[in-house]
């Protein structure tokens, strides 16, 4: 017998999945019938057959006492799955439409509070990839001229997101500059992706280590990453700072790096 928790992802509550497969497997049953066999207290069973044959699951056959019968799987799921794929669409369009109107609403209010002074309002702690993930590709969107970076594994970023990463700033023509330690180069598909966006204009150099992962956003902003030593599998911890000065040494930092590095041929 199927899992009643399956069809909930076409929208069934627990009741009208454990009815529905009551009734698959009979010619008809009665309100009764189904109770006892799906377990729904007498009660509630015909709102959750007449819930059921709204949904086009189940019919009714007017027998004395009344009784009911499953629609054929292929044509009842089928078309409860065309509505339920509507109704997410509409609730991307809601959701896409708030997040319009939010944006629209909040964004005065934070540019009002930007100009109260906060001595850390430069410094935002970030934990765990999928945050980090997120702020990064942001990040890296913004860019207007130039991105350095130095690179160690393990990778924070899944590959989608590696890509995606370096790809945005490249297609737009900045310049972009990574360093890789060169033990990165032991790791096929590690390897096999510096040569993809090196022939999409990414310049990399390789050298022996690196201290921590960087990417420095232009002279506004750097993104610092550490793993956590406490972690049992690899956890980061990456700083945003946007501060000018702070953003010049690391750059000065990068450029100390990759004098001292050599260049990679593929």
């Amino acid at each position: 017998m199927p899992d009643p928790a399956s069809l909930a992802l076409l929208g069934l509550t627990s009741y009208e999945a454990q009815a529905y497969l009551a009734l698959l497997g009979r010619p008809r049953l009665s309100p009764a019938e189904v109770a006892a066999l799906a377990k729904i207290p007498r009660q509630r069973v015909y709102d959750v057959l007449e819930s059921l044959t709204a949904k086009g699951l189940c019919l009714i056959r007017e027998d004395s006492p009344k009784s009911y019968a499953a629609l054929e799987p292929g044509q009842a799921l089928e078309m409860l799955g065309q509505e339920r794929l509507t109704e997410l669409e509409r609730e991307r369009a809601r959701t896409r439409a708030a997040v319009t109107a939010l944006t629209e609403e909040l964004g005065p209010i934070f540019l009002a509070g930007k100009g109260q002074n906060d001595p850390l309002a430069y410094v935002e702690v970030l934990a765990g990839a999928a945050r980090i993930g997120h702020r990064a590709l942001l990040l890296a969107g913004a860019a207007r001229a130039r991105v350095n970076s130095c690179v160690r594994r393990p990778l924070i970023l899944s590959p989608d997101q590696n890509t995606a990463f370096m790809e945005v700033p490249l297609a737009r023509g900045l310049c972009y500059r990574a360093l890789y330690e060169e033990a990165a180069l032991d790791d096929p598909l590690l390897r096999g992706w510096i040569d993809d966006l090196s022939g999409r204009g990414l310049v990399v150099r390789l050298i022996r280590e690196l201290p921590l992962k960087m990417q420095a956003f232009d002279d506004e902003v750097v993104l610092v990453s550490m793993q956590d030593p406490t972690a049992g599998e690899p956890g980061f911890t990456a700083v945003v700072i946007r501060n000018r000065g702070m953003v010049a040494m690391m750059n000065l930092a990068f450029e100390h790096l990759w004098e001292s590095a050599r260049p990679y041929v593929g």
